[in-house]
C-alpha cells in the first residue's frame, strides 16, 4: 500500500458543536474564577495569621493591584487550558496518526496543570513556612514586592507560551493568530478579574494597624549609625512611649506617655515602673533596663522629666529605640518591634553618682566641652557643624584617648537635637573600638562582642571608654525628693 501524502500533517477536527465551544468557554471561566478566589483567599489567610498584637502583614493599594493582576493572569491562563483541552478532547480511532499531535496537546495542556499546580503550591509551603518562622514582623524580611516582582512577571509569561508550545509546533503560522487573539483576550479578562476583591483588604488594614502608636500618634523615631541588636533578654522589658499628638500641631503640643502601649500619666510612672521591677527576681532588679520610643519632636524638658521618674525608681539603664540608619528592612521592621537601640545610663539625677562623675571629667587630660543650642554646636568653643561632630570628636579622642566629654544642654531643645549629639559621641567611639578590633583581632567590634573572647572585649572597651556626662542649664542635676519614694 503506497503512502499517501501529508498523512503526518495535523488537520483541525471537522466541526465542533457550537454548544461544544460554549462549554468550554463556560467551563474556562469558571475555573479561572475559582483558582483567582484560592489564590486571592489564601494570600488573606497568611495575613491574618501574621497578626501580632499590633502589627500585620501590611499590603498597599499598589501591593495588592499587583498580587491581584498576577493572580488572575494565572487563573485565565490556566482557564485558557483547561478550555483548548476540553475543545481538542475528541474521541479519536486507534492508529489513527492524523490525531496524534490532537492527542499530545490535550496531554500538555493536562500536565502543564498538574505540573505548575505541584510547583506553585510547593514554592508557596516553603514561602509560608519562612514567613512563620521569621518570627515577628518577619514579613518585612521576606517580602517579594517590588525587589522580586519581574520573577511573578517571568512566571505569567512562561506560562502563557507554554500552553501555546505543542499547538505552534502543529499548526505553525496558522496559530500565530489565534495565539495573539487569546492574548489578548486573556488580558482584558485578566485586568477586569483583578479589580475584584473578594474581602475588603482595606477594613483588616485599618482595623490592625490604626491601633499602633506610631500611625495614631507622631512616632517618628531617629537614625543611628551605631546601635545595638536586641537580645533575648530584652524581651518583655518595660518600654515607654513618648508621642505628640497628631492635632493642633500648629499650637503649644503636650506630649503624651504610655508605658507598654497603655496610657500613663508622668505622676503615676515611677510607681509603675516599681511594680513591673518588683516582678523580677532580686539580683535582676537593679540591672533591669527601660527602653524608649521617643518622636523625634518632643521637648527635651519633657523627656527629662521622664527621665526623672524613671531615677526615682532606681533604673540607670535607658535604651533609645532606633532605626539603623544601615538598615536593609522596612523601617516598620525596627519601629514595631524594637530591634535597635542605642543605650545609655540615666545617672545625671542620681546626685551623688553625678558629683563623681563631674569630678572625674574634671581629672582627665583630654576635657572635651560641647555647647548645645537651637542649630549651633560648639566643641571646646569652636562651632561645628552636626554632620562634622563625630569626626572632631573622632580626631580629638584618637590623639589623647585619655579623654572626657562634658555636654552642655539646654532644655529648650527637641529630642532629635538632643539625640544628634549623643549619637555622634557614640559614633566617634565605636569607629575607634572597631578599628582597635580589626588590627588586633582581626574581626570588627561587632562580631567581637557576640563572640566569647571577653578578654579581648574588655581590652578594647578599656582603651575607648564611653565617657560624658550631661550637664542640663538651670537644673543643677538634683531632685526635690527623695530618691527612693514610698
Amino acid at each position: 500500500m503506497s503512502v499517501q501524502k501529508g498523512f503526518l500533517r495535523t488537520q483541525l477536527p471537522p466541526s465542533i458543536p457550537k454548544h461544544r465551544y460554549v462549554l468550554g468557554i463556560i467551563i474556562g471561566l469558571c475555573f479561572a474564577f475559582s483558582l483567582y478566589s484560592l489564590q486571592y483567599m489564601a494570600r488573606e489567610t497568611l495575613r491574618l495569621n501574621s497578626i501580632s498584637e499590633d502589627d500585620l502583614w501590611f499590603l498597599s493599594d499598589s501591593e495588592v493591584n499587583f498580587y491581584n493582576l498576577i493572580f488572575a493572569f494565572i487563573a485565565v491562563i490556566f482557564g485558557l487550558s483547561f478550555c483548548l483541552a476540553f475543545w481538542f478532547d475528541r474521541p479519536a480511532k486507534v492508529f489513527n496518526l492524523k490525531t496524534g499531535r490532537l492527542r499530545s496537546i490535550v496531554h500538555d495542556q493536562r500536565f502543564l496543570n498538574w505540573y505548575f499546580l505541584a510547583w506553585f503550591s510547593k514554592a508557596a509551603t516553603v514561602y509560608g513556612f519562612l514567613f512563620g518562622m521569621a518570627s515577628f514582623g518577619g514579613f518585612y524580611m521576606i517580602s517579594l514586592y517590588p525587589n522580586f516582582r519581574h520573577l511573578f512577571i517571568l512566571v505569567v509569561i512562561v506560562l502563557f507560551l507554554q500552553v501555546w508550545n505543542t499547538i505552534l509546533l502543529t499548526y505553525r503560522r496558522k496559530a500565530y493568530r489565534w495565539m495573539f487573539i487569546s492574548l489578548m483576550i486573556v488580558s482584558v479578562l485578566s485586568f477586569g478579574l483583578s479589580k475584584i476583591n473578594l474581602v475588603n483588604y482595606r477594613a483588616l488594614n485599618e482595623k490592625v494597624i490604626n491601633q499602633r502608636l506610631d500611625v495614631k500618634y507622631h512616632l517618628r523615631l531617629p537614625k543611628a549609625t551605631t546601635y545595638k541588636k536586641a537580645s533575648f533578654r530584652d524581651m518583655n522589658r518595660p518600654i515607654v512611649y513618648i508621642v505628640n499628638p497628631k492635632e493642633n500641631l500648629t499650637g503649644p503640643i503636650e506630649p503624651i506617655l504610655f508605658l507598654n502601649k497603655k496610657e500613663c500619666k508622668i505622676s503615676e510612672l515611677t510607681n509603675e515602673i516599681i511594680t513591673l521591677k518588683n516582678k523580677l527576681p532580686q539580683e535582676l532588679q537593679i540591672w533591669m533596663p527601660v527602653f524608649l520610643k521617643v518622636d523625634k519632636k518632643v521637648p527635651m524638658s519633657f523627656v527629662h522629666t521622664v527621665t526623672k521618674n524613671l531615677a526615682l525608681a532606681d533604673i540607670q539603664n535607658l535604651s533609645f529605640i532606633v532605626i539603623p540608619a544601615d538598615g536593609v528592612h522596612d523601617s516598620r521592621y525596627y519601629i514595631n518591634h524594637e530591634r535597635t537601640h542605642l543605650s545609655k545610663f540615666n545617672q545625671s539625677h542620681f546626685q551623688f553618682d553625678y558629683e563623681n562623675n563631674l569630678q572625674k571629667i574634671e581629672s582627665y587630660s583630654n576635657k572635651i566641652e560641647i555647647h548645645v543650642l537651637k542649630g549651633d554646636y560648639k566643641v571646646n568653643s569652636i562651632n561645628v557643624p552636626k554632620e562634622e561632630m563625630a569626626n572632631v570628636l573622632k580626631s580629638s579622642i584618637e590623639k589623647n584617648s585619655d579623654y572626657g566629654i562634658a555636654i552642655n544642654f539646654n532644655e529648650d531643645l527637641t529630642f532629635d537635637t538632643y539625640f544628634e549629639v549623643i549619637s555622634a559621641i557614640n559614633d566617634a567611639v565605636f569607629y575607634l573600638r572597631n578599628r582597635e578590633s580589626v588590627e588586633k583581632y582581626g574581626m570588627p567590634f561587632r562580631a567581637l562582642e557576640e563572640s566569647f573572647l571577653r578578654d579581648s572585649q574588655r581590652a578594647v572597651l578599656d582603651k575607648y571608654p564611653l565617657r560624658y556626662i550631661e550637664i542640663w542649664k538651670g537644673e543643677g542635676n538634683q531632685l526635690e525628693q527623695d530618691i527612693y519614694p514610698d
